[in-house]
């Protein structure tokens, strides 16, 4: 695997009741606020696809929590939240670029 694959391949995942928290298999540590997260789904409906607005489906979202996750192939994770929003896929490269401060990953 080149590094370049590392930096986006996780090698473990957790979350509590406030983040997500991803080691990649290059060793960097990334932590998420879930809320944060949850608001920057990037799902059609939270993007503002189907003639929505973008944030309009998020925007009054006070907490969150993670139920659980599963991984989609090799390259996301899919999450549910307590709000039983499931249908967001994050994938790997956007995880990564954003913990990097690229704030336009989910964008």
């Amino acid at each position: 695997m080149s590094n370049s694959q590392l930096a986006t391949f996780p090698s473990e995942i957790h979350f509590d009741d406030e983040n997500l928290d991803i080691v990649w298999k290059d060793g960097y540590r990334s932590q998420y606020s879930l809320l944060d997260l949850r608001k920057k789904c990037p799902c059609a409906t939270c993007r503002g696809g189907h003639g929505g607005k973008v944030g309009a489906a998020t925007s009054h979202i006070q907490s969150i929590r993670l139920i659980s996750w599963t991984k989609v192939g090799r390259y996301a994770i899919s999450i549910v939240w307590s709000d039983y929003h499931n249908t967001g896929i994050y994938s790997y490269d956007n995880l990564r670029a954003y913990s990097e401060g690229k704030e336009s990953a989910f964008d």
